[in-house]
């Protein structure tokens, strides 16, 4: 995981406990300092003046900060906070009040929290939407979990930032909920979409030794299906190596392919099989070239989660509340349920359809899409994935939720595309936060 450059701000005023607010701060950034792939920027001293802190606030536009904390150590004038946001228009901003230490002398010593409250009822007044409010301190679980959360939704906008996803042949043939108008898109999310015609695939020829390496271990992980054989084996483990060459040559963080009709026509298979492949590898893989599917992938690597399908709904179990998650087989082989036998498949597009064939594993799940309908969207569910039974071709795995018809309905419903991330781990609070800092309309089901 990439590092985060936060910086942390404190800032006090003479009229109250300064010396207890300096002692705050720096107990406060020892323990900041724990947080993994974080690198905390503060300046030697609390801050009072708004001239005192121009050196500092120099260093961190050379840095390219990722975020501000301010820390309110005491209670202080507005015009700091403001004098901050307004050298960082575009990085976001979380305001911190400390508890209230013992009372001295019948005065309020720090009077933390009205700083704070004064610090973001400017900035929010003033337009400021990439905000955010915690209160407590680094030894306190709730505060933990919740600075995790605003970090990750960091992380979120940094790998945005830094993407670019390839679009390869377009999306699937008449698929056009799964388009998205790029202009919105990079507004959005500063994603730029290489769009690359699927000759950019059929034409690559990797090295063989790529091939062979590649052939041995789907012989390593797959059992062949009645069709399969030699000659198809290859052509998957060189589509699977020309996919990872199309990523790093393209510096793509993730390739969205129309797979097909075209693939099995002139390449002779279709790439669900090598797009399995790639995903195991830790590549962003998303069929029928969906964008918004790719986004929401690329969104939970930030988050910290490594295990990940992108998947249709296929069936609901009404008797168990639960739901079919299925799709041809583009699910990474390491989140394989330890007991189905793992098989290369061919039972589509007159047998050219080559796919991986198994059961995911059980665990709890956070279901999600981000989406554009009349505006950014979020669709976002917990579910357990439950021990299935491989009765089926493709990838697939039973989930329980809360009430599966009512979570069908709100996803048709409210006009979401036909794929949804699924997603090992509990990521909600995360989206809930990106969500609120992004001002994107919710459709939660818990």
């Amino acid at each position: 995981m990439e590092q985060l450059k936060i910086a942390l701000i404190p800032l006090v005023r003479s009229t109250y406990d300064v010396e207890e607010g300096k002692k705050v701060f720096q107990r406060q950034l020892s323990l900041l300092k724990r947080f993994k792939d974080v690198h905390w920027f503060a300046p030697s001293q609390v801050v009072e003046y708004v001239e005192s802190m121009t050196n500092f606030l120099n260093t961190l536009k050379k840095e390219s900060i990722d975020g501000i904390v301010l820390l309110s150590a005491t209670f202080h004038l507005g015009d700091l906070a403001m004098s901050i946001a307004s050298n960082f228009e575009n990085v976001p901003i979380l305001c911190w009040a400390v508890p209230e230490p013992d009372y001295r002398g019948s005065r309020v010593r720090l009077n933390s929290l009205v700083g704070a409250h004064l610090d973001f009822s400017n900035l929010y007044r003033s337009g400021r939407t990439n905000l955010r409010f915690i209160y407590g301190t680094a030894e306190e679980e709730r505060f933990v979990k919740k600075l995790s959360r605003w970090l990750n939704t960091i992380r979120a906008f940094k790998i945005w930032r830094d993407s670019k996803i390839a679009l390869i042949g377009g999306h699937a043939k008449s698929f056009m909920n799964i388009d998205v108008y790029e202009p919105e898109l990079f507004k959005e999310f500063k994603i730029i979409v290489d769009v690359l015609p699927l000759e950019t695939v059929f034409k690559h020829n990797p090295s063989e030794e790529e091939v062979q390496k590649i052939e041995e271990d789907y012989k390593n992980i797959y059992r062949y299906d009645e069709n399969m054989d030699d000659d198809r084996l290859k052509r998957v483990a060189r589509l699977a190596a020309t996919l990872q060459n199309v990523a790093q040559t393209t510096k793509s963080s993730a390739l969205c392919i129309r797979c097909w009709p075209e693939f099995a026509i002139y390449y002779g298979v279709s790439p669900c099989a090598a797009m399995s492949y790639n995903m195991a590898k830790g590549s962003i893989m998303a069929c029928e070239g969906d964008i918004l599917g790719a986004v929401t992938m690329l969104t939970l690597k930030a988050f910290g989660c490594e295990e990940m399908y992108l998947s249709d709904i296929s069936q609901i179990f009404e008797e168990e509340n639960a739901l079919l998650f299925w799709h041809c087989g583009v699910a990474s082989h390491t989140l394989w349920d330890g007991r189905s036998e793992r098989t290369l498949d061919t039972y589509f597009a007159g047998g050219k359809g080559v796919t991986v064939g198994f059961v995911l594993k059980p665990g709890p799940v956070t279901v999600a899409r981000i989406d554009y309908i009349k505006g950014w969207s979020l669709f976002l569910a917990k579910g357990e994935a439950i021990q299935t039974e491989k009765l089926l071709k493709g990838t697939y795995v039973k989930v329980k939720v809360k009430n599966a018809i009512k979570f069908v309905e709100s996803l048709v419903e409210n006009g979401f595309a036909h794929h949804v991330v699924m997603a090992y781990g509990d990521w909600y609070e995360d989206f809930l936060e990106l969500a609120s800092m992004k001002g994107w309309k919710v459709h939660a089901e818990i």
